[in-house]
């Protein structure tokens, strides 16, 4: 058999555009990586990054893909065997040029309109990501489409059918809508922002995204917890990173056996603590304010310059309690715990 002979096996000519296909691919991948990545970290713009992502992730693959269809075709394979390749193919490019479309948009979306908003005290960083979230929503819904009237599904049937059961859907999808809402209207009234410190119900945290049903938020235990947007939205929340400082309020409980001056000693010991202590602010105040069934109450309030970082005001409130039971061990001042007093008479 000569070598030209060889060469006209379908399987040999397959396999040889298939390889060609791969080796553009891969020589495509390094002159990017090796030379236009160099020349777009020198531009301002970000639009050829993006362009290159788009390329590298989208046109390689499709070039790979394009070797894979015509290696195929070369076999000559039976007409119903091929028409099920065909509509893999046309399936995995709609998708992937959606995935590059998606990405054009996500980066005109997040350079015009945040640089429209920007500075809007964090509305651009919300807006941006929910008009990109619907955006994207509504090309893949065309993108499916696409997709469905290739199968030979009609799709004027489906949305006349989606119109018949529209009601069915509304109804089913109200809590969706509720969240989608709500989050229009978490946006629009700027209670509070990603990166904002808030309390809710029992339940404290950051921040962390504002999406089109939940809001997800990281409490100081490291965890993440998502909370419905009507929830958000109907409830009292407390914006904590709006305040210039952080309030703790305590109480310490002395033993009846207290003289007036072990009390003022007390009082006096408390606001010497206070004052010292460099990451509180000045205001801070120190009352005897109850007599409680079992002890002399005295009662304080201080702030903590820095609101939002927890471990500053656990690590300062630490220190304060530590200082005040050892100075109060060295003064003598007892504090009191539940007790009973039984008198006996006769």
């Amino acid at each position: 058999m000569s070598y030209f002979e060889f060469l006209q096996y379908p399987y040999v000519i397959a396999t040889g555009i298939f390889l060609f296909s791969l080796l553009c691919a891969v020589v495509l991948n390094i002159i990017i990586r090796k030379i236009f990545h160099g020349f777009a970290k020198k531009t301002k713009t970000n639009l050829d990054n993006t362009i290159l992502q788009i390329i590298q992730k989208v046109f390689i693959f499709i070039i790979v893909l394009g070797g894979v269809y015509f290696g195929l075709k070369a076999l000559q394979l039976p007409e119903n065997v091929w028409v099920y390749i065909e509509r893999a193919a046309q399936v995995v490019l709609i998708i992937k040029i959606f995935q590059a479309v998606t990405m054009l948009s996500d980066f005109f979306i997040q350079t015009y309109i945040g640089r429209f908003f920007r500075g809007k005290d964090g509305f651009d960083l919300q807006l941006t990501r929910l008009v990109t979230r619907i955006i994207n929503i509504a090309l893949w819904v065309i993108g499916l489409s696409m997709i469905l009237n290739i199968f030979g599904y009609d799709i004027g049937a489906l949305i006349a059918g989606l119109g018949i059961g529209g009601l069915a859907v509304a109804l089913a999808a109200q809590d969706t809508l509720g969240n989608f809402f709500s989050s229009l209207s978490i946006i629009a009234d700027k209670p509070f922002k990603v990166g904002d410190t808030i309390k809710f119900s029992t339940y404290e945290g950051v921040i962390k995204d504002i999406g089109m049903r939940t809001t997800r938020i990281e409490t100081f235990f490291g965890t993440i917890i998502s909370v419905p947007n009507s929830e958000l939205a109907k409830s009292v929340v407390e914006n904590m990173s709006k305040r210039q400082s952080r309030r703790d309020d305590g109480a310490i409980g002395l033993v009846y056996s207290c003289t007036k001056e072990k009390i003022e000693e007390a009082m006096s010991i408390l606001k010497d603590i206070l004052s010292k202590e460099e990451n509180l602010t000045k205001d801070f105040r120190v009352f005897f304010t109850a007599y409680d069934p079992y002890s002399l109450r005295i009662e304080y309030t201080y702030h903590v310059k820095d609101p939002r970082d927890m471990l500053v005001f656990l690590n300062t409130k630490n220190r304060l309690n530590l200082e005040i039971k050892d100075r109060f061990d060295k003064a003598g001042i007892e504090m009191a715990f539940p007790t009973q007093t039984i008198q006996l008479q006769k």
